[in-house]
């Protein structure tokens, strides 16, 4: 039984990979909520568990209240498992699905013409820019050199 269902989930996974959009992040936003009731339950088992475990050692038979608790606390768990695990694997299917969207949204701006002329401008700018930084330090080391000249000269040129 449990192959069929993981057969049909994956022929929904498969037909949903082609209609990516606004509806896989708001199930994403679901499932988020989904898990953070399941963490709450998980707090809860975890406080029954401690409560049960300490009501244990006020009994005679302590090893076997123990073992109760356990086995309690165990299935509960399992039943929260049970849940997150399809939850988790239904999660990763639509991460893929809006990664790949993405990712051929990249490739698409890419390859649009508009942009890489855009791009191809960019660059010319740049190297503009670097041409003119260049230019400029240049003109400035230039400009440091004749002012230490002309100091020199100055210096020459007093009578004192």
């Amino acid at each position: 039984m449990s192959f069929i269902r993981y057969f049909i989930y994956l022929l929904t996974a498969a037909s949903a990979s082609a209609w990516a959009g606004p509806a896989e992040q708001a199930e994403l936003d679901d499932i988020a909520k989904r898990q953070e009731q399941l963490d709450l339950k998980r707090d809860w088992a975890k406080y029954r568990l401690e409560k049960s475990q300490h009501e244990c050692y006020d009994k005679f038979f302590t090893s076997r209240c123990l073992e109760k608790a356990r086995l309690a606390h165990r299935q509960e768990i399992r039943e929260i498992r049970a849940q997150e695990v399809p939850m988790h694997d239904r999660e990763r299917v639509l991460k893929a699905i809006l990664k790949d969207e993405r990712d051929a949204q990249r490739i698409q701006d890419k390859q649009d013409p508009a942009k890489a002329q855009k791009r191809e401008e960019n660059v010319k700018a740049f190297e503009q820019k670097q041409m003119d930084k260049v230019k400029r330090e240049e003109d400035l080391q230039k400009r440091r050199a004749d002012s230490e000249n002309r100091a020199k000269e100055n210096k020459k040129a007093t009578p004192f």
